[in-house]
């Protein structure tokens, strides 16, 4: 092991082999005759462990890759069941909203959106929320996703009441320009994107496309009971 060696007269730093420990020879430098510090007169300095140690001073930290699956098993079950009930309720309620933007039509597809809106939420929630965070879990995440679905929901009630201030039930039962659904269906995901801002810490991108990921089946869920994807959607 080389020796470190530092002459008192030059301040010149230099190593030898410590086969010269102990002797006397000149500075590289300055040439002043110096003696080589022996072996047993080095100076060593151990790196301290941080943290817990065992009796010989080794760390007993451990570190372990922290297990934070995105999938539960239990959460996506839920999940399949309510959007199989809802398909099955849907479907059931053809006959008696079908081809009718009514009240009662409208009050059922909202009625339906807040039963299904948390477990979408939820569902979602799984693969949209940032993985920098730490995410919420049992109690704490359903009721923040109750209170995300019911926002989303009322987002469709909110939707419908923009709609009626703008065009009569014949105009909405015959169809509307494109242009006419801009402002309800833009005020509607501005809706979904604060309510997952706000109630999951989702970022605006991963928001904006869980409310859209609601949106798409509430709209099939609209088709399913006989009526248009979107109130005023009307083809051909």
């Amino acid at each position: 092991m080389p020796i470190n060696v530092t002459c008192p007269g030059c301040l010149k730093r230099f190593t030898v082999a410590d086969k010269h420990a102990g002797k006397q020879g000149p500075c590289p430098s300055c040439k002043k005759t110096i003696t080589i510090p022996k072996l047993e007169d080095q100076v060593v300095i151990h790196e301290q462990p941080t943290g817990p140690t065992d009796s010989k001073g080794r760390s007993v930290l451990k570190t372990f890759r922290r297990k934070d699956s995105k999938f539960s098993p239990i959460m996506a079950l839920s999940a399949v069941g309510v959007v199989v009930v809802a398909c099955l309720i849907a479907f059931l309620l053809k006959g008696y909203v079908a081809g009718a933007e009514t009240v009662p039509a409208v009050l059922v597809m909202c009625g339906a959106a807040a039963f299904v809106g948390p477990f979408v939420a939820a569902g979602g929630y799984m693969f949209l929320r940032d993985d920098e965070l730490e995410p919420y879990r049992g109690s704490q995440l359903w009721l923040r996703a109750i209170a995300c679905g019911v926002s989303f929901a009322l987002a469709w009630l909110l939707f419908g009441f923009i709609l009626s201030r703008f065009t009569t039930p014949e105009d909405v039962s015959k169809g509307l320009e494109f242009y006419q659904l801009l402002v309800p269906l833009a005020v509607m995901i501005m809706v979904g994107l604060l309510a997952g801002y706000a109630s999951l810490d989702l970022d605006p991108g991963s928001a904006v496309m869980l409310f859209a990921l609601f949106f798409i089946f509430t709209g099939l869920l609209r088709l399913l009971m006989g009526l248009s994807f979107v109130p005023g959607l009307v083809f051909g």
